[in-house]
């Protein structure tokens, strides 16, 4: 349902280019391949393919959980803060704060 929101969050803002990230490398899978799907999700899947071809670039791409952080942060503080959040070439303070304690953190 995330990825399928994300693109039609795309096609309403009029974007041209989205790249839509996620951990479930299956769903990720479906959704950059063209066919039919008879999976639980397939109806979600079809509607993304419909929706693709409105954008001049797609790309979906797997990001392991691991790895994601930052994503989880931007997540959990929208759901706390009850507020929509799009990053459109930028990321809010609390972000970008997250991002400078998890450079510290990394060994060398």
């Amino acid at each position: 349902v995330a990825y399928w929101r994300a693109v039609e969050i795309g096609v309403d803002r009029g974007w041209q280019s989205v790249i839509i990230e996620g951990d479930s490398l299956a769903t990720i899978k479906k959704c950059n391949t063209t066919g039919l799907d008879r999976s639980m999700i397939g109806v979600y899947i079809h509607d993304i393919q419909q929706q693709i071809s409105k954008f001049n670039k797609v790309s979906f791409q797997y990001t392991p959980r691991s790895v994601n952080n930052l994503a989880h942060i931007l997540a959990m503080e929208t759901l706390k803060r009850k507020e929509e959040v799009y990053l459109e070439m930028e990321v809010p303070e609390y972000a970008k704060e997250q991002r400078r304690i998890d450079w510290l953190r990394e060994p060398d």
